[in-house]
């Protein structure tokens, strides 16, 4: 455990994991019938920025263009030497229906951009669902598509992943997370899974999210390793997942994983005045007294109000990582310390714990 309460001066912002993506295209029958698709919305807008079908967007959330199917072959399949919009059809014609592979595969999705999408191909990560197809490159031997939602498909996710549980309840208003460590870890695995979401991680985020309490400036005085990536969310209740890759639980190793949770919204500090201080001639004493006197019974009601709102800081470590069922390493942050089973470490929710 550290205590991760940093009272007073906080940075204005932080990143966090923005909420999965949308999908391109449901409810398509094969590549040929994807590929009329996008010849029919070229018809109408030759460089394919318009949506295929803005109607269905609005019902189901599947809101491509043929532009964002091209920007993604050329990243995932660049051998296809795709350079315009009017190729997309003949080559979606060209795809071989297989049966999909097992495994999990990162995907690409539709982030909102403004008042539009943005199509990101390291988006979400998810195993293929039962009898779902893929759509293979014959040249290139590469998964193009998923059927289910024509997504575009980027690569496998790794084998030697590790992941960490967590509990969110009803009233728990931000989850904040970071990651602690010597260097930037660029690793497939890295993803988290929100309470709700059956079976898609996401990559982590950098979306800017107002800090009301930890930003873990104090973790990283106790460590002695700076942040290499953090974000934050509001929760749904339930089970939560961070995923990350092996390295962290290597004996000794120096990453380290800290959470916090809030409930409630304190609000921002109150302004600090001025301290009094001894040079100052009696009336502006007088006067700078009384104004910090107030600001600090503001203060100490809002510090109080913050502490019962935020727990402190849990810092994951290597050996808190355990060899479960499932064959996968995983360490798990339970809600309450009376929760915790015999046997496991001693990872919960601290609410005010080291406040105290």
């Amino acid at each position: 455990m550290i205590a991760a309460l940093v009272l007073g001066a906080v940075s204005a912002s932080v990143v966090w994991a923005a909420p999965v993506g949308k999908p391109f295209m449901k409810g398509v029958v094969n590549s040929s019938d994807l590929a009329n698709r996008i010849e029919v919305a070229l018809v109408r807008d030759p460089e394919g920025v318009m949506l295929l079908d803005p109607d269905f967007c609005k019902k189901s959330g599947s809101c491509a263009s043929p532009k964002d199917y091209l920007e993604m072959f050329q990243i995932s399949d660049p051998k296809a030497g795709l350079t315009t919009v009017a190729q997309v059809p003949a080559f979606l014609r060209s795809l071989k229906i297989e049966n999909a592979p097992s495994g999990e595969y990162w995907l690409a999705c539709l982030k909102p951009h403004g008042k539009s999408y943005k199509p990101v191909l390291h988006c979400v990560s998810r195993k293929f669902k039962k009898g779902e197809k893929v759509w293979v490159d014959p040249k290139t031997k590469r998964i193009v598509l998923a059927s289910d939602c024509t997504n575009p498909v980027e690569k496998e996710v790794p084998p030697d992943c590790v992941e960490i549980h967590y509990f969110t309840r009803p009233g728990d208003t931000i989850v904040r997370f970071a990651l602690l460590g010597p260097k930037t870890i660029s690793n497939d695995c890295v993803g988290l899974k929100r309470a709700g979401e059956e079976d898609e991680f996401e990559r982590w985020w950098e979306d800017e999210c107002e800090v009301r309490g930890c930003d873990f400036s104090e973790d990283v005085r106790v460590v002695g390793q700076p942040v290499q990536m953090m974000g934050s969310y509001i929760p749904e209740p339930g089970e939560h997942i961070l995923r990350l890759p092996v390295l962290v639980t290597e004996k000794e190793s120096p990453f380290r994983v800290v959470l916090c949770l809030e409930r409630g919204n304190p609000g921002l500090p109150p302004y600090a005045e001025v301290r009094p201080s001894p040079d100052m001639d009696p009336t502006t004493y007088g006067i700078t007294y009384r104004k910090y006197m107030a600001y600090l019974e503001k203060y100490n009601e809002w510090r109080s109000t913050w502490i019962s709102s935020h727990s402190d800081g849990i810092g994951v470590q290597w050996f808190d990582y355990r060899r479960r069922e499932s064959g996968i390493k995983t360490a798990i942050v339970w809600y309450a310390r009376e929760e915790i089973p015999s046997g496991e470490p001693e990872l919960y929710w601290p609410w005010g714990v080291w406040s105290n």
